[in-house]
């Protein structure tokens, strides 16, 4: 499929960096604090298992129509290793979810380039696990991406089995996938996956499939699941496909025309960058060597797949990378096609690059990202709940905090005093003391401040109605 100079030859160092890789994904788990959404998930998680209730998340007493799915592995986790724990209950399902995913993007080379190159599998599983985003951030952080993103890749990479191999079993799967990542997160995730199909269709030449009685009732019956979720168990007054909307809009609303210029020109280049080091390898190879690289028939179907489902992001003004997450399973196949090419030197080259930054994870887990987060006393989250706990004893304790470090300091404090109810938001009736997140003499009396992550945090005694 691809020239080389010489034969593609990997012995079993290219499988043990994969290993290595996976495996050092777990260094930040247990040494980092809350960051960021993670004390909103583990209080969503908590007060799921707390009421009982595996279906409807709750925020602060509050019920959310968010999808539940990915707090169900927390909640299991949390509750072999503890509830204290359950930081790093939510990391470990991020980074399971990104050893899946690595294993979906090494099968799908295997079927792509594996003919040719029979370590095609184990390369794009390495390329995957040592892209920045994936080994420095979202693979590992407590947070739904990485959940997200699986399901979605893999079934793309379903879907493209069955629409070249018109097979109805690949087919049924990937919808499977599509729908338990629709119950990941929300309805993005069929909006991704019809792209992506209108793509291999056009790209394989499959329209007939779109008049195939069996593949035809089985998307509907597929499409039919957000809607049934809706109905029969979002609660009434509440809408899933409302509140996503809502949240794809404000990326629009807002924005000045030099916002969203800003935006255009600085949102590819972090896409790029973020799948670091083998996308900066290949630029280096492509802008400065001049290496010719190939685009085939494979490579052209995932680079306009990539195309189209970057773009409903990147033409918005305040479109986040974490909605990238999803896409980079993509650039490690696309990557991986593109490494294929090159000299055994070279490709050489490239995997010592990507060995040399995985080494690089260690001293980035254990000593740089927890002095950034944590070391500082400014940043220190857990010194402020146990102050708080201190502080407040036994007497009840509200909120109106829902900024990251009152969330973070809410969720601390639930999960270390289980025998209590988990902290609600305020109700401005009864007597207690109340976390704010501005200054709020109306509370009552302010009884300590703190300067935290950038954040005012203040603790009042409210009086009551």
């Amino acid at each position: 499929m691809f020239p080389m100079k010489q034969p593609l030859s990997v012995d079993g160092s290219l499988k043990l960096l994969v290993y290595i890789a996976a495996i050092l994904m777990l260094l930040p788990l247990p040494v980092m604090q809350f960051v960021g959404e993670e004390g909103l998930m583990a209080i969503k998680s908590y007060e799921m298992f707390v009421r009982g209730d595996w279906l409807h998340p709750s925020i602060l007493g509050g019920v959310w129509p968010h999808s539940p799915l990915w707090h169900w592995p927390v909640i299991v986790i949390s509750q072999v290793i503890g509830w204290e724990h359950v930081d790093v209950a939510m990391r470990l399902v991020s980074v399971m979810a990104s050893w899946l995913c690595a294993l979906a993007v090494g099968l799908s080379a295997r079927w792509l380039f594996g003919e040719k190159y029979p370590h095609a599998g184990w390369l794009a599983a390495l390329v995957y696990l040592s892209m920045g985003e994936v080994s420095f951030w979202y693979g590992w952080l407590g947070y739904v991406d990485a959940t997200f993103g699986m399901f979605i890749f893999a079934a793309i990479a379903a879907l493209w089995r069955a629409i070249a191999d018109k097979h109805i079993g690949y087919f049924l799967f990937s919808l499977v996938l599509i729908s338990l990542a629709f119950m990941t997160k929300n309805i993005t995730a069929y909006a991704l996956y019809g792209m992506a199909g209108l793509v291999l269709i056009w790209r394989l030449h499959r329209w007939h499939l779109l008049k195939s009685p069996l593949f035809l009732t089985s998307g509907i019956a597929a499409l039919a699941v957000p809607y049934l979720w809706q109905h029969w168990v979002i609660l009434s007054g509440e809408n899933t496909a409302a509140t996503t909307l809502a949240d794809a809009w404000r990326n629009f609303s807002g924005y000045s025309f030099f916002d969203y210029l800003r935006h255009w020109i600085s949102y590819p280049a972090i896409f790029i960058f973020r799948a670091l080091p083998i996308s900066l390898f290949i630029l280096w190879l492509w802008f400065r060597r001049r290496h010719h690289f190939v685009f085939d028939k494979t490579l052209t179907t995932i680079a306009c797949i990539l195309f189209v489902c970057f773009l409903p992001f990147w033409i918005s003004a305040g479109g986040s990378p974490r909605y990238l997450v999803p896409l980079y399973g993509l650039v490690a196949l696309l990557l991986t096609g593109l490494l294929l090419q090159l000299s055994l030197e070279r490709l050489r080259q490239g995997v010592m690059l990507v060995a040399l930054l995985i080494v690089l994870k260690i001293p980035y887990s254990l000593l740089a990202l927890p002095y950034i987060k944590d070391w500082r006393p400014e940043r220190d989250v857990k010194q402020v709940a146990r102050e708080i706990m201190q502080l407040t004893k036994d007497a009840p304790l509200m909120t109106e905090n829902d900024v990251s470090t009152g969330l973070a300091i809410a969720a601390y404090i639930d999960v270390w005093r289980q025998d209590r109810p988990p902290i609600r938001w305020n109700n401005r009736k009864v007597q207690a003391y109340v976390l704010a997140e501005v200054k709020t003499p109306g509370l009552g009396r302010l009884v300590k401040s703190w300067r935290l992550r950038g954040d005012h945090v203040y603790l009042y005694l409210q009086h009551g109605d």
